[in-house]
């Protein structure tokens, strides 16, 4: 009887000795899982405040084509008593930025392609997670658009201006051109401001812009809204 009491009493302790160990490999498997966590939304906190920043720079950029396109189309019924090549090569130059985001999300995808986004606790990022990419993409068939507008604004500039002088004005983004010798063609700044297919093309730009920029004011209050959590979740 004694020997009985003896190995019940020792199975007992191998049973809680078992479930201790498992529970301490759940608490070390919790608690790993926690810390890779940590690490990937710290990641995904800077990833998404540069593009923000990046989103706010482009639709700066936007507003200033918007802005000379609308200059340049009113130059159509009221011309100026010159056309100045400084006034006219400028506003050219901006309206011939296409303002791209970088569609390419590393993170993002390594985040979706490996199921880990299922494996985050917090679902209202979940749900944003999942929802930046439709709305990126709703801003990326404008600026598709607009690459296209863009080639035939240039095909048209050919037969008026001179490219050469148009990108030396360019200074979007923090490029710096390198100086080169002003073009000797002859431009026609009236004929080109005259010129139905280029209102037209400017009229187009002006409205794909207009959309583009209030696709990415939603994309940028989707990313202040994942920040927000973000920054909550993440501990320092």
């Amino acid at each position: 009887m004694k020997y009985m009491k003896y190995a019940i009493g020792e199975i007992v302790l191998v049973v809680i000795g078992i479930l201790i160990a498992l529970q301490i490999n759940t608490w070390n498997q919790q608690r790993i899982a926690l810390n890779e966590e940590q690490v990937l939304l710290k990641i995904l906190k800077n990833d998404f405040v540069n593009r923000m920043k990046e989103l706010e720079h482009l639709n700066i950029g936007r507003q200033n084509a918007v802005d000379a396109c609308e200059k340049l189309m009113s130059f159509t019924d009221n011309p100026p008593e010159n056309f100045t090549s400084k006034l006219m090569d400028s506003l050219l130059a901006i309206t011939t930025v296409t303002y791209r985001f970088n569609e390419k999300f590393s993170t993002l995808d390594m985040l979706f392609n490996s199921g880990q986004i299922n494996n985050l606790a917090n679902d209202s990022l979940k749900y944003l997670l999942v929802n930046w990419p439709t709305l990126v993409e709703e801003m990326l068939e404008e600026q598709r658009l607009i690459v296209a507008n863009y080639n035939e604004i240039v095909k048209l500039l050919d037969e008026y201006v001179s490219l050469r002088d148009i990108f030396q004005k360019f200074n979007w983004s923090f490029y710096e051109m390198p100086i080169m010798s002003q073009g000797t063609i002859k431009k026609d700044y009236q004929g080109l401001v005259n010129n139905r297919s280029f209102d037209n093309l400017l009229a187009t730009k002006r409205f794909l812009l207009v959309i583009n920029i209030a696709d990415a004011k939603l994309i940028i209050d989707n990313t202040k809204k994942i920040i927000q959590i973000l920054e909550h979740e993440v501990k320092e």
